[in-house]
């Protein structure tokens, strides 16, 4: 009984070591966002400075975080912003130990709209693989 209660103190405090806080998951969030946008800007633009970072649970449900990033473009003459939307459905590991998240849905903010809704794929499903891809290579590679 004395070895039970040693061992779970032990993977306690391991566990809250390695704990993944909400401000380090949002900023994976971001990362993962931003290539997403990335992947869909012109090949003579990029993200030039990121203004703000907004997080906020998504209205889908319990699990969807909702990611608004406001950011100018490099070569952009007018150094406009521009706003972006990710949508992600997140997951935490037992005690926080870790976190995941797959990208749901991307907002342009000019009328083209990426994501799942269901079964279904809005927006070109090429473009949708690629969002995919690199949102995965930014966060977890």
């Amino acid at each position: 009984m004395k070895h039970l209660g040693l061992i779970t103190l032990c993977y306690s405090v391991l566990a809250l070591s390695a704990c993944v806080t909400r401000e380090q998951a949002d900023a994976k969030l971001s990362e993962g966002c931003q290539a997403g946008i990335t992947v869909l800007l012109p090949e003579d633009q990029k993200i030039d400075k990121v203004v703000r970072s907004e997080y906020t649970p998504a209205t889908e449900g319990a699990g969807f975080r909702h990611v608004t990033i406001v950011a100018t473009l490099e070569n952009d003459w007018l150094e406009e912003e521009h706003e972006y939307q990710c949508v992600f459905d997140e997951n935490f590991g037992l005690f926080k130990s870790n976190h995941t998240a797959a990208i749901m849905k991307l907002d342009t903010g000019d009328g083209r709209v990426f994501g799942q809704a269901g079964a279904r794929i809005l927006g070109d499903a090429q473009d949708w693989i690629k969002i995919t891809n690199a949102v995965r290579e930014a966060m977890y590679e």
